[in-house]
């Protein structure tokens, strides 16, 4: 069956249409006389209301272990956009603070994102918790090193959400976020190494 698929938006093949198409015919009979887009309760199987102007017009399984992944993910980047807005308090240099607070706003984009996929896959908006101020050490060199150490496990959790993503969309997000959490593990020697040349002169 070929039909738009909404979340990587180009038409093309999707076995979840047919999947969703024999379940409902099987188990609700009503559901046959109603085309595919017509309405049904996105809280229980992750379709989206047709007639929402904000919502995808496209149904397909939901895993609840993504979502409660998405949640933690919306939490972690959150708290690690305010380490960087702490840590760039403590920077020795102008050029320092600038890039991380670059990175905060970067890991707060990322939690950005993942509410807007939260928000496509189940219809309903995330609204994180209040975020605790992370500890940062007061050595400037220590919080760098942790932060090489979270980013690099950032890069391959976000690696591993890639390979299992079921679609474009989702892949697509998993992909640019890892790829920004290389980037600063990449770049923060570079802060550790400026901060190494001002603390011998």
């Amino acid at each position: 069956m070929y039909s738009y698929n909404g979340a990587n938006h180009h038409e093309d093949y999707n076995y979840y249409d047919d999947y969703y198409n024999d379940y409902y015919n099987d188990y609700y009979p009503s559901y046959g006389n109603h085309g595919r887009y017509d309405y049904m309760d996105n809280e229980h199987c992750g379709c989206w209301d047709p007639y929402s102007p904000e919502m995808d017009p496209y149904c397909y399984p939901v895993s609840p272990g993504l979502i409660r992944s998405l949640e933690e993910y919306i939490k972690d980047e959150l708290t690690d956009s305010r380490y960087y807005e702490l840590l760039a308090q403590k920077a020795p240099t102008q050029r320092a603070k600038d890039l991380l607070m670059e990175f905060s706003k970067d890991e707060k984009m990322h939690a950005q994102d993942f509410m807007n996929a939260y928000f496509m896959l189940t219809g309903r908006r995330y609204q994180p918790p209040k975020i605790e101020d992370p500890k940062v050490p007061d050595d400037f060199m220590e919080a760098l090193q942790q932060r090489i150490l979270a980013e690099t496990n950032d890069y391959k959790k976000y690696g591993e959400q890639y390979l299992k993503a079921h679609t474009a969309y989702l892949r697509d997000l998993f992909f640019m976020t890892r790829t920004s959490e290389a980037r600063h593990a990449m770049r923060i020697p570079y802060l550790m190494h400026e901060h190494h040349r001002q603390t011998m002169r």
